[in-house]
């Protein structure tokens, strides 16, 4: 009864495998049953009546906590003298994955900074949920990119570097 069985089975899956020279079996496309397909031309898209909102520009409160947390992450950057993990450990709270992955390894004793002289500025094209501010150091002024994903969120920071003079 068992051989009976395997040559079934072998008989059944060697059914299911067709010959290289057999191609496989048509399958209807959707296409075949609504009729034929047409191309879009370069003027039209899907949505024509699909609008993107812009992304609104950094109010004035938004702006102000975006100062206070760049004159923050400048101020905690520029500690030279502490050990590189306790420097990165107190930075690591203060920057985005993008931040915290670009300044993982860096040696503090290579930061030129010591301390912020004065009010950051907030730069031309700053949005609500991504801004450059500008902040005057001892070392000259430092650019800080700031992100955060959405209004309601911390702004972190992503870049810290001289400005471009």
């Amino acid at each position: 009864m068992s051989a009976v069985v395997i040559v079934l089975a072998a008989f059944t899956v060697s059914g299911c495998v067709g010959s290289p020279d057999t191609p496989p079996p048509a399958v209807p496309s959707s296409s075949s049953t609504t009729g034929p397909v047409t191309s879009m031309s370069d003027e039209e898209t899907p949505h024509d009546d699909a609008t993107v909102a812009p992304v609104p520009e950094a109010g004035t409160g938004s702006s102000a906590a975006a100062i206070a947390a760049a004159e923050k992450v400048v101020t905690v950057f520029g500690q030279p003298d502490l050990e590189a993990d306790t420097w990165i450990r107190n930075l690591y709270p203060l920057l985005s994955q993008a931040g915290a992955a670009a300044y993982e390894g860096t040696d503090p004793a290579t930061v030129p900074v010591r301390q912020v002289t004065g009010p950051g500025t907030v730069l031309d094209g700053s949005t609500e949920v991504a801004l450059v501010i500008q902040v005057p150091t001892d070392a000259g002024p430092y650019t800080v990119a700031l992100s955060r994903t959405s209004t309601s969120s911390p702004w972190l920071a992503d870049r810290i570097r001289p400005a471009e003079r």
